[in-house]
Order: structure tokens, then C-alpha cells, then sequence
């Protein structure tokens, strides 16, 4: 540590002092953590601390597991090649799948922001739901586009939900819940808008083109609160990334 080696008394009284500074130094920290675990202090941070990750690790989980059935409940889906319906269909999927995070949150989240932010992504959805449902109820009867139509229609779809899983995969994996179900919650939502466009771009029906600008306009919204909160609650320290 010292350069000039060979002043062996300077260096050998520099030691002297460096080790009774040290000796007090840790006697002055086993004394704080003495009265700290005096008190339970200790023993209530850590806890914290233990709760708040296994919160976390609960959380990831639910919200990995919500995202493989839609993605599994897409796949299995009939398509009809009638962009209206087929976009009614797969965004009930995706609006379930929104419920299903923000209940998530709702349970393992802790920022009473982070959870009217889910209450209303959780409320938004459920109408726009029960709106696409009565929208396929009155229309029964697919009106198809042609074969490469309905091929065109079917990637600009698949490449929606292809970027929204990318995004989701990509997004800063922290300790804190929160912040965790903002992020994805905010690329579930572009998602949402990326889907709505492919409909307004070959969907012929006026409710089902007037319910996807609908989604575009409110998730654009919701995507703003999220980003905000993010940015005034702070990103945590990331954690070390765990396979997805």
C-alpha cells in the first residue's frame, strides 16, 4: 500500500495507527450492532428485507406463468381470418392476461400508487372485455379476407405479441415489486396498442375499430402514469437475473 518500503519506521508506526483505528472501528460497529440486536432492530430489517424478496420472487413467478397461458391460449386459438373478431378474441386473451398481473400486484405489491395504477388497468381492461365480448356475441358470422389477406394479417399480429415478449424479457428484472409490474405492465400496454393498430389497419367493424382506438388512446395514458411513477419512485439496484 505504501511506496517508500524502506522507511521501516515510518511504515511500521503508520501500521500502529491503522490497526488501533481499526480495532476501535470495529469495536465502535460490534458495540452498534450489539444494541442494534438489543432492541430487535437487526432481526426486523432482515425480515423486511426477506419478505420484500420473497414478494418478489412470488411475483416474477405469477407474472411468467400468466404470460406463458396467454401466449399457450393464443396459439390454440381458431382463427377466422376476419381481422374483427380474431382481434376481439386474442384481446380478450391479452386483457385477461392484464387482469390477471394487476391482481398480482394487488398481492404482492406494497406502493398504495403501484396499486390504484393496477386497480385501474384492472378496471380498464374488464370493461373493454365485457365490450369485445358483446361485440362477439352480435357477430357470430366471420366475414374473412382473402387467403394472403389473412396471411399479412395474421404476422402484423404475431409480430405484436413477438416485440411485447421481447420487451417484457428485456425489461430491468429489481427487487422491488412495484416497479417490476410498472415495467411490464408498461410493455403489456404497448402490446395492447400495437394489436389495436394491426385492427384499425384491416378491420372493416365500427365497434370493433371504435374499441380499438379506445385501448390506444386509454393505454397510451396508462403507459404515461406508469413511466411517471418509475421515474419518481426511483429504480432499486438490480438484482442478478434469474432464467425467465
Amino acid at each position: 500500500m505504501y511506496k517508500k518500503a524502506n522507511q521501516n519506521f515510518r511504515l511500521f508506526s503508520t501500521a500502529l495507527i491503522t490497526c488501533s483505528l481499526t480495532f476501535v472501528s470495529c469495536q465502535k460497529d460490534q458495540d452498534f450492532e450489539s444494541s442494534m440486536k438489543d432492541v430487535g432492530l437487526i432481526e426486523v430489517a432482515s425480515k423486511t428485507a426477506s419478505k420484500s424478496s420473497d414478494a418478489d420472487k412470488a411475483f416474477d413467478k405469477a407474472v411468467h406463468q400468466i404470460m406463458q397461458d396467454m401466449m399457450q391460449q393464443m396459439s390454440k386459438m381458431e382463427m377466422t381470418c376476419d381481422p374483427d373478431i380474431d382481434f376481439a378474441n386474442m384481446m380478450i386473451m391479452h386483457h385477461e392476461a392484464g387482469i390477471k398481473m394487476a391482481d398480482a400486484e394487488l398481492k404482492y405489491g406494497h406502493e398504495p400508487e403501484a396499486k390504484e395504477l393496477a386497480v385501474q388497468t384492472k378496471e380498464g381492461n374488464e370493461a373493454s372485455k365485457q365490450r369485445l365480448l358483446a361485440f362477439l356475441a352480435a357477430h357470430p358470422n366471420p366475414e374473412p379476407l382473402s387467403k394472403e389477406q389473412c396471411k399479412l394479417f395474421m404476422k402484423e399480429m404475431d409480430e405484436t405479441m413477438r416485440m411485447m415478449m421481447q420487451c417484457m424479457k428485456k425489461a430491468p428484472d429489481t427487487e422491488d415489486v412495484d416497479v417490476d409490474f410498472a415495467n411490464q405492465m408498461i410493455c403489456h400496454h404497448q402490446g395492447a396498442i400495437a394489436m389495436s393498430r394491426v385492427e384499425l389497419k384491416w378491420g372493416n367493424d365500427e365497434g370493433a375499430l371504435n374499441e380499438a382506438k379506445m385501448i390506444i388512446e386509454e393505454q397510451s395514458k396508462e403507459i404515461i402514469e406508469l413511466s411517471e411513477f418509475i421515474n419518481e419512485h426511483g429504480i432499486p439496484s438490480k438484482k442478478v437475473d434469474e432464467p425467465r
